[in-house]
């Protein structure tokens, strides 16, 4: 079976010898192609020059196609410089070791899909397909995750072309951890110390943000402080405030000294191959039995976590608790092989909303005294600290109160998805 993997250029450093620049670093001789004009309907369309990459001094593991052109989409156009390597079985190892030497210099690449056709349904905003009919568990598991790496290294493009968008790096880390829970829900059946070290990869990508995100969440706070407590606040965060924004700004500047956009794209490109790699296989069990065999013990854990964690009032216990019911709603959301109830969709989230808004707080409350002990000499600090923690305790615990009902609410939910299904 024949696997794609594409690479889309999105800072070329000299357009106009991109593919003279690719044969050389690749070693190869190019053939140019012809120029082609395709159109996919509803204003979407392309036109591009597919040419072929020859090996100078013998034949790549793969075949080579370079693509040149544009990208019509609702009025929206995008440049087209890809590298696409079609790979049979076994070739993984060799197509890494090109992917790692075009990497290498300066032009800046992310994970594409190879078919223009999705590609430009992704431009106006479409969903990736769903599955449909009888598949396969391999299948399944390339089709899920694939495209999530994609979204994932395009973010970080995002993200590292605009250093301060808040939104952009809440966005990235739910994305990342969407792939983290598909990985785990899909994990039997690849090689469990493999599966392991990706898991732990794509947690420290996550953590990365975590502080940054954090920081976001905690100046957040100090802004609706101001504007709903302002009346029983003795004094205002102004200072509070000004220190959160000055960590956050370290930590934006730690962040993309750190970070090279290519660096993602290899690794997410070698996570690729790998996934190709392990389920590049005709012998496979139904997707849809799998998926419900492990949905239905997913689920099960949830309904008895309460009595593993029955003290609401433990943030450690509720975050544990969050956790479980992130991942089961991520995987609900992406995996269209599951169909749950839209009512136990909306308790879902209801739940995981309450659980984060406690957690928001219990983290803010760990940044506030951490900046209380490092300016401990500032009186005027201290006043805006206990004024901060007391709204924050407050809020938690009108916040908390709900919790006991929520949970319920979700807990007869799933029970009637579960009889039903």
């Amino acid at each position: 079976m024949t696997s794609k993997l594409c690479l889309h250029g999105v800072h070329i450093a000299h357009p106009e010898s991109f593919a003279a620049d690719v044969a050389r670093l690749l070693q190869g001789r190019v053939i140019r192609g012809r120029l082609r004009e395709k159109e996919y309907g509803e204003g979407k369309s392309a036109r591009f020059r597919r040419s072929l990459l020859r090996e100078r001094d013998g034949q790549f593991p793969c075949q080579i196609h370079l693509l040149e052109g544009i990208l019509l989409a609702e009025g929206s156009l995008v440049a087209l410089y890809d590298v696409e390597f079609a790979y049979e079985h076994g070739a993984e190892r060799q197509v890494m070791e090109l992917v790692d030497r075009l990497l290498s210099e300066e032009n800046e690449y992310t994970l594409a899909e190879p078919d223009p056709a999705l590609r430009l349904q992704a431009m106006v905003g479409r969903a990736y397909p769903p599955l449909a009919g009888r598949v396969r568990l391999n299948r399944a598991v390339r089709h899920y995750l694939a495209w999530q790496l994609m979204i994932i290294n395009w973010f970080w493009y995002l993200l590292l072309s605009d250093r301060s968008n808040k939104v952009l790096v809440r966005q990235l880390r739910v994305k990342i951890r969407r792939l983290r829970s598909c990985l785990v829900f899909f994990k039997e059946g690849l090689p469990a110390e493999t599966v392991y070290r990706w898991q732990s990869f794509f947690k420290a990508e996550a953590e990365t943000l975590s502080n940054l995100r954090e920081l976001d969440v905690a100046l957040l706070a100090c802004r609706q402080m101001s504007v709903s407590g302002a009346e029983n606040a003795a004094v205002l965060p102004a200072r509070l405030e000004g220190i959160f924004s000055g960590l956050r700004q370290d930590e934006e500047n730690k962040l993309f000294l750190q970070n090279r956009l290519n660096d993602h794209t290899k690794n997410l490109a070698e996570f690729l191959l790998w996934l190709m790699y392990f389920t590049d296989s005709k012998q496979s069990v139904s997707a849809r039995r799998y998926c419900g065999q492990r949905l239905l013990r997913w689920s099960g854990r949830l309904r008895e976590i309460s009595k593993k964690y029955p003290d609401f009032s433990n943030m450690e216990n509720l975050h544990r608790i969050r956790i479980k019911v992130k991942r089961l709603r991520y995987v609900i959301q992406t995996v269209d092989l599951i169909r749950l109830p839209v009512g136990l969709l909306r308790q879902l989230k209801q739940l995981q909303d309450v659980l984060g808004l406690l957690h928001d707080g219990y983290v803010n409350g760990i940044w506030v005294k951490g900046v209380l002990q490092r300016y401990s000499d500032e009186t005027l600090l201290a006043e805006q600290v206990h004024d901060f923690l007391t709204w924050q305790k407050a809020r938690s615990e009108a916040v908390l109160a709900i919790v006991p009902g929520t949970w319920k609410h979700f807990q007869k939910e799933l029970g009637e998805a579960l009889k039903k299904n």
